[in-house]
C-alpha cells in the first residue's frame, strides 16, 4: 500500500521535477555565435509640432534625438538601426512619414545628419509605422519597431488597429512605444499597440525616465526572453516496482499501436530523456501488475479565432504613366452592400496622399477624390494578406477665361462659368458638374468632353462651348462674349431727368421676357440682337424698340412725351402672334438629283427654296439605301 503511495507520488513530483531540467537546460543554453545577424531594429520618431514643447531645460525633440544618438552609439554593434520620422516636412499634411534609414544605415557616423530634425507638423503615427515594415523587410520576419512620441495619432487613425494588421500580416513584428510628455494621460494611446504586438511601453514624464526606458526596450531587444520547451510525456517506474507505464512507438504512435488524433494529449518525446515516453493521466492510478493505460483525453474544440483587420494600402496615380499624385487626395471606405435605403454606409475617410486602413477581410467600395476627378472601385480584403490598390484617375485640368468682343480681358466679378456633363437627358438638361468656377482657375476632372456655359452679367448674354478635358493635361478654354452693358431711362422728354418708381420689362423681338427690373437708371448686360422696352409708371406703359451690337455701350431713353402705348399694341408687342404657315412649302428631297439622297437638314441636296419651312418636318429622313 504504501509502495503504491510512493508510486502516486512519484508520478505527481516527477514531471515537475523534468520541467525544472527543461528550465534550467534553457537557461543555460550557449549565446548566439558572433556572426548571427544584427536584429534590425527602426526608430518611428515624432518630429511633429508636439515635439516642440519643452521638458525640463530642453524641447521634446531635442531629449529624444540626444538619447538615440547615444544608443545607436552604444548598441550599434548588436542591434542593425533604421529611421522612419514624421511631422517634419509639411505644417499640415497627414501623409508627411519619411523612411530616412534603412536597417543598418542609421549609424553613429550618420545618425548627426539623419536625426537634425525640426517640428513642423502633424502626427501620422499609424501611416508612419506602415512605412516601418515596409522599410525593412527580413527573411524570419522578425522586426522590432521604437516608436517615440509625444501622444497619440491626430490624423484620425486607428493605432491600435493598425498594430493588430501589422501583427497580422508578420507575426514576427513587435512594436515598443516610448511615450515623451510631462502628462502621462497624453501618452495613454500609445500602449495598445504594444499590447497588440508583445512590446514594452514606458511612459516617460522627464528627461531621465526617457534615457532609462530607452534603455529598457533596446536591453529587451538584444536579449529576448528564452523559450521554454513543455514536456508532455515522461517515462515512470515505480520505485518498488509494482508499475510501469512505458510506450513504445514514436511521437504519434502509443505503444498499443493506436493512433494519436491530432485534438488529442500528444505523445512527444523530451529532449532530456532518451527512454520511450507516454502522457500520463493524472486522475488514473495504475495496477501493481497491469501496466498504465494511455490516456488520451480529447481536448476540448477550440472557438474560431476572430478575424482581425489588415492593412490596406491606397495610393493614385494622374495617369498610368504617372505622375503619383501626392497631396489634394480625399479616400472614403464603404461597405460594399447598400442598405435598405439604397446608401452605403461610411466606415472610414482618409485624407493623406497614400494612407494605410486596417480592415477586416471582406468587400469593400472605395472612393478617392482629386478634386472633381474622383474613381470608385470594389476592394477585396483577404485575411492575413496586406494589399496595395493602385487608383488610376485619368485627371485632367480645366482652366477657364473669357473676353469681350474686342479681345479685352473681362473682370473676374462680372462673367461665370458652370461646368456641366456632355449628356443630356431625355428633355435636353445636362447634369451640373460645378456651379460658378472661377476663371482663371485650374479645375481638376475625369478626362472627357464637357460642356461649358458661360454668363456675363444677369441677364441673357451667355455663350455655350463643348470642350475635352485631357488626362495628364491642363486644357486652357478662353470664350468670347458679345454682350454689351445697357441702361435704361425713362424720361419726360429726350435728355431729361430719370424717373423713379418704374418698374422695367426687356424683351426679345420675339416677345420672350429677358429681364424685370424697378428703378430709375437699371443696367443690365445682354447678347448683340434686336429688343423691346417696356416702362411702367403711374398705371401706363411707355415702349421703344432698340437693337445692341457686340461691345457697344449704350442708353436707351424712353421718353413720355412720345405717348404711353395702348393696350393693343402692348399685347401684339409682349405676345406676338404665331407666323401663319406657307401656302406651299418644300417637300425635303424633292427636285434632287438623281441618287444624291437627302442632306442632313432636311433638304434635298438642290432644294427649290431652303429657307422654307419643311411641309412634313416630323418625318425622320434618311438617306436611301443602296
Amino acid at each position: 500500500m504504501r509502495g503504491k503511495r510512493c508510486a502516486a507520488l512519484w508520478l505527481a513530483l516527477f514531471p515537475a521535477a523534468l520541467l525544472g531540467a527543461a528550465v534550467a537546460g534553457a537557461e543555460d543554453a550557449p549565446a548566439p555565435p558572433s556572426d548571427t545577424p544584427r536584429p534590425a531594429t527602426i526608430f518611428v520618431l515624432d518630429a511633429s509640432s508636439g515635439m516642440d514643447a519643452k521638458i525640463g531645460d530642453a524641447s521634446k525633440l531635442e531629449v529624444a534625438r540626444a538619447e538615440l544618438g547615444h544608443a545607436v552609439s552604444s548598441y550599434g554593434d548588436r542591434l542593425s538601426f533604421g529611421l522612419v520620422a514624421f511631422g517634419h516636412r509639411k505644417a499640415a499634411n497627414c501623409a508627411d512619414t519619411e523612411t530616412l534609414a534603412k536597417p543598418g544605415e542609421l549609424t553613429s557616423e550618420t545618425q548627426s545628419k539623419l536625426l537634425d530634425l525640426k517640428p513642423q507638423g502633424q502626427a501620422p503615427i499609424a501611416a508612419a509605422l506602415s512605412d516601418a515594415v515596409k522599410a525593412a523587410p527580413t527573411p524570419d520576419g522578425r522586426l522590432d519597431i521604437v516608436l517615440v512620441a509625444s501622444g497619440g495619432d491626430n490624423c484620425d487613425a486607428d493605432i491600435c488597429a493598425m498594430a493588430d494588421a501589422l501583427k497580422v500580416k508578420s507575426p514576427a513584428i513587435r512594436i515598443h512605444a516610448i511615450g515623451l510628455d510631462a502628462k502621462a494621460e497624453e501618452l495613454k494611446p500609445l500602449a495598445c499597440a504594444t499590447a497588440a504586438t508583445g512590446g514594452e511601453f514606458v511612459a516617460a514624464t522627464e528627461a531621465s525616465t526617457f534615457k532609462q526606458g530607452l534603455a529598457t526596450v533596446l536591453d529587451a531587444i538584444v536579449s529576448p526572453a528564452p523559450i521554454v520547451r513543455s514536456v508532455a510525456t515522461v517515462t515512470i517506474t515505480a520505485p518498488d516496482g509494482a508499475g510501469e507505464a512505458s510506450a513504445g512507438g514514436t511521437q504519434d504512435e502509443p505503444a498499443d499501436g493506436r493512433a494519436v488524433e491530432p485534438d488529442q494529449s500528444a505523445v512527444q518525446k523530451s529532449a532530456s530523456s532518451a527512454s520511450h515516453e507516454t502522457a500520463v493521466n493524472k486522475s488514473e492510478t495504475a495496477a501493481p501488475s497491469q501496466p498504465m493505460m494511455l490516456a488520451q483525453r480529447a481536448a476540448p474544440p477550440k472557438p474560431a479565432a476572430p478575424l482581425k483587420p489588415v492593412p490596406v494600402t491606397f495610393k493614385a496615380m494622374v495617369t498610368e504613366v504617372g505622375p503619383k499624385v501626392q497631396s489634394g487626395l480625399t479616400w472614403r471606405v464603404y461597405s460594399s452592400q447598400a442598405s435598405t435605403d439604397g446608401r452605403y454606409k461610411l466606415i472610414s475617410t482618409h485624407r493623406e496622399a497614400m494612407p494605410t486602413a486596417a480592415l477586416l477581410p471582406g468587400e469593400y467600395m472605395v472612393n478617392a477624390a482629386y478634386g472633381l476627378s474622383n474613381l470608385t472601385k470594389k476592394v477585396k480584403v483577404e485575411g492575413g494578406r496586406s494589399i496595395e490598390e493602385t487608383f488610376i484617375l485619368n485627371t485632367g485640368g480645366l482652366k477657364l477665361a473669357a473676353v469681350l468682343a474686342n479681345g479685352e480681358k473681362m473682370p473676374e466679378q462680372g462673367i461665370r462659368f458652370d461646368i456641366m456633363s456632355d449628356e443630356e437627358d431625355q428633355f435636353g438638361n445636362r447634369a451640373t458638374i460645378l456651379a460658378d468656377a472661377k476663371p482663371g482657375v485650374v479645375v481638376r476632372l475625369n478626362a472627357g468632353a464637357y460642356h461649358v456655359v458661360s454668363l456675363y452679367g444677369d441677364a441673357n448674354a451667355t455663350v455655350r462651348a463643348d470642350v475635352t478635358v485631357e488626362p495628364g493635361k491642363i486644357t486652357e478654354a478662353t470664350v468670347k462674349h458679345n454682350g454689351a452693358k445697357i441702361t435704361f431711362r425713362l424720361v419726360q422728354s429726350l435728355g431729361g431727368e430719370a424717373l423713379a418708381d418704374t418698374k422695367w420689362t426687356i424683351l426679345t423681338s420675339a416677345g420672350d421676357m429677358v429681364k424685370e427690373n424697378a428703378g430709375a437708371l437699371p443696367t443690365h448686360i445682354l447678347a448683340a440682337g434686336s429688343y423691346a422696352v417696356v416702362a411702367d409708371h403711374n398705371g401706363l406703359s411707355y415702349t421703344r424698340k432698340f437693337s445692341i451690337e457686340a461691345g457697344e455701350t449704350k442708353q436707351i431713353e424712353v421718353a413720355m412725351a412720345d405717348g404711353p402705348t395702348s393696350p393693343e399694341a402692348l399685347k401684339a408687342l409682349m405676345d406676338p402672334p404665331e407666323p401663319s404657315p406657307p401656302a406651299a412649302g418644300t417637300y425635303a428631297g424633292e427636285d434632287g438629283a438623281p441618287g444624291t439622297g437627302l442632306g442632313f437638314d432636311g433638304f434635298s441636296a438642290r432644294p427649290a427654296d431652303p429657307n422654307a419651312p419643311l411641309i412634313n418636318p416630323g418625318v425622320l429622313l434618311r438617306p436611301p439605301v443602296r
